[in-house]
């Protein structure tokens, strides 16, 4: 199954009236019936709001026939979790997940949520620091990128992994977050780990795990979301050199829009402006539109969003009031994009919504390619099921679901370039807004 489920444009979009050959639950009480009836939704949903009234090519009537009999005897909920998941892989396509119960409670969530102060790949075949935050834990236990993280608490990760390096493609999307659940906790604890060092020495060490930094939003069904905004200046020449500004944000949710509002807008007298958005799984997609006209100052389109009965075009709303609000225009200076395979969903609507569009040097990986728009709902068992129900086409008539958006310079990364530059990526970036600045001043008068 395609993974990152917190990546969806939420709709509010009812599913429509079920003929009476439909499926019904029974009038019996108890967790089978609530499987049952649950099973039902699942299937009633799709049916009836999946973009595709063909469900792209997948027989779903023969689906209910083979499923239904095998939902009937589950005997555990972890039987009917792993049913329905099977289930939903059969469609192919991002955004059909099931999500249990307990994922979604927020008690779970907030045990789980001491940050290590790093986030950690799957790269070639290995668990690799790929960002250490100065302020954190993993930083004061002198981990730095590029450095293997061998085991977790005892658990060797190789071992860990075992069961999903079959999935090919796949792969390290599932191992990532595997590999992100397992270095988190409760914060205040220490994480013990096992490493391989930049000088191949293994060595082991225990990395305090703190509250994270940002603030929890709740959205529709979605579990809880710890959401950040965060900005700062780079100087790479110095005091005297360009002055370019990074803004990084890990989701598109209604409370973010101020703060990038209010982070573009202090460096909009700068000579550029990076946006981090790797690792940003999506969230509301219709906040593309409007994050888009900080830097952008026509009406033109992002892409079309498609139901099976609708069309909606994605249309920048160029942004001509400041936070303050005095009047500005929207920036017009050099515009960098960092991506990655965790680059996801409204991301992925925003990132190649302004490249179809010539606007902004995208930097990184080629992205997740999920990006279909779907609705939450709950179960009566009381788990969620996230369902597409809409497709996305960039303005240049790309399709992006299952390919992605290809940067204008990709940045592969290994443990040799870890260890030597750190972040490659945002190093590229800056290496393109030199070559602006530089061509910005020999053309100045």
């Amino acid at each position: 199954m395609l993974f990152p489920f917190s990546a969806l444009l939420l709709l509010t979009l009812g599913s429509v009236g079920a003929p009476s050959t439909d499926p019904t639950p029974g009038m019996q009480t108890g967790s089978d019936s609530l499987r049952l009836a649950a099973f039902d939704t699942t299937w009633t949903r799709i049916r009836d709001t999946h973009y595709d009234p063909e469900w792209g090519g997948v027989d779903w009537y023969g689906v209910r026939d083979e499923f239904r009999p095998l939902v009937e005897a589950s005997e555990s909920s972890d039987d009917f979790h792993r049913i329905m998941e099977e289930m939903l892989d059969r469609l192919g396509e991002s955004h059909f997940v099931f999500i249990p119960a307990t994922v979604a409670d927020p008690d779970v969530t907030a045990a789980g949520r001491g940050d290590p102060g790093m986030r950690v790949r799957w790269i070639d075949g290995a668990a690799l620091v790929t960002e250490v935050r100065p302020e954190g834990g993993a930083a004061r236990a002198g981990l730095a990128a590029g450095h293997e993280i061998l085991a977790v608490e005892g658990q060797v990760v190789a071992e860990l992994t075992k069961g999903f390096r079959e999935l090919d493609q796949e792969a390290a999307a599932w191992i990532d977050a595997v590999l992100a659940a397992r270095i988190r906790g409760t914060p205040g604890r220490r994480l013990a780990l096992e490493i391989r060092d930049g000088g191949d020495q293994v060595r082991e060490l225990e990395v305090e795990l703190a509250e994270p930094a940002g603030e929890w939003v709740q959205f529709g069904y979605l579990p809880p979301f710890r959401l950040e905004v965060e900005d700062r200046e780079l100087r790479p020449r110095g005091d005297e050199g360009p002055r370019i500004g990074l803004i990084r944000f890990n989701g598109w949710f209604p409370l973010a829009a101020p703060l990038i509002a209010e982070a573009v807008h202090r460096h909009r007298s700068g000579d550029g402006i990076i946006l981090d958005l790797r690792g940003n799984p999506g969230g509301v997609g219709a906040m593309a539109m409007g994050v888009a006209g900080h830097f952008l100052d026509d009406r033109v389109e992002l892409g079309e969003m498609r139901t099976r009965d609708t069309a909606l075009r994605f249309v920048v709303n160029p942004q001509r009031i400041g936070p303050d609000g005095s009047r500005v225009q929207p920036f017009q200076g050099p515009l960098a994009l960092l991506v990655d395979t965790h680059s996801a969903s409204t991301t992925e609507i925003f990132v190649g919504g302004l490249k179809a569009l010539g606007r902004g040097h995208l930097v990184g990986e080629t992205t997740a390619g999920q990006v279909l728009p779907a609705h939450v709902v709950i179960l009566p068992t009381g788990d969620r099921l996230m369902h597409a129900v809409a497709d996305f086409t960039a303005s240049d008539g790309n399709r992006l679901e299952g390919a992605g958006v290809r940067p204008h310079t990709p940045v592969p990364l290994s443990r040799e370039v870890l260890l030597a530059q750190g972040d490659p990526t945002l190093d590229h970036a800056l290496e393109w807004m030199l070559a602006q600045s530089a061509v910005t001043t020999e053309n100045s008068p």
